[in-house]
């Protein structure tokens, strides 16, 4: 597959427009770009893998698997951030019945930021920062300076990001979203169940209530 390409510089200008493409320069089309991450002010419990490992948060024995395909310059993955997100934590994340996958569709450098935080067990604060700031962002040079907002080590942080260490990981999110038929975001995967965009609270709760109960 041909190596991608991506475009940092305008996110500013069309974070709130909704729909936001950045394109995926292969055959098999373009990926839709949307958002959304939690960080540690929900008090839920953080579970870090490697970062050559899936990135989520829940109990790692988790019956319920959910794989989110998600970015961070969409209002629809903002809503779902904001609206229905928090209360799945509370209700499934936190009882340890659902582990939430996160794969992100961004552009190049921001998954890099991500997973370079998470070599210090901080992908989801990074994430989180730059969901809540993403108005701000306007160069690869300002995710730098999130990194710092997070207490990240920021020597560490910026040897991984300018190698662009984790350039790969990146790509097979992009990989990945395509063998799965995704082809705009949010769109989620609930123990197989494939359900596209910011869907009311309810089908969510149906979904992985379904899922629960044929786990067992």
């Amino acid at each position: 597959m041909n190596k991608k390409t991506y475009i940092l510089g305008f996110l500013a200008l069309v974070v709130l427009v909704g729909v936001v493409w950045f394109g995926s320069q292969n055959e098999d089309g373009i990926v839709n770009q949307t958002a959304s991450i939690l960080g540690d002010d929900q008090g839920q419990e953080i579970i870090a893998q490697e970062v050559t490992g899936d990135l989520f948060i829940g109990s790692p024995d988790a019956p319920v698997i959910i794989i989110e395909y998600t970015s961070h310059f969409c209002s629809f993955c903002i809503d779902f951030h904001n609206e229905r997100l928090p209360l799945l934590v509370e209700k499934y994340i936190k009882t340890g019945q659902v582990k939430l996958i996160s794969r992100f569709i961004s552009p190049a450098e921001v998954g890099l930021a991500v997973l370079c935080a998470q070599e210090e067990g901080k992908f989801s604060e990074m994430s989180d920062h730059i969901f809540k700031h993403v108005q701000e962002l306007e160069s690869a040079d300002d995710l730098i300076v999130m990194a710092q907002a997070v207490d990240l080590n920021q020597e560490n942080f910026n040897q991984c990001f300018n190698n662009r260490k984790y350039e790969d990981r990146v790509e097979e999110w992009f990989d990945q979203a395509t063998q799965s038929g995704v082809e705009g975001t949010p769109t989620f995967f609930i123990n197989g169940q494939k359900i596209v965009g910011n869907q009311p609270y309810l089908i969510f709760e149906e979904a992985i209530n379904q899922a629960i109960e044929e786990s067992k």
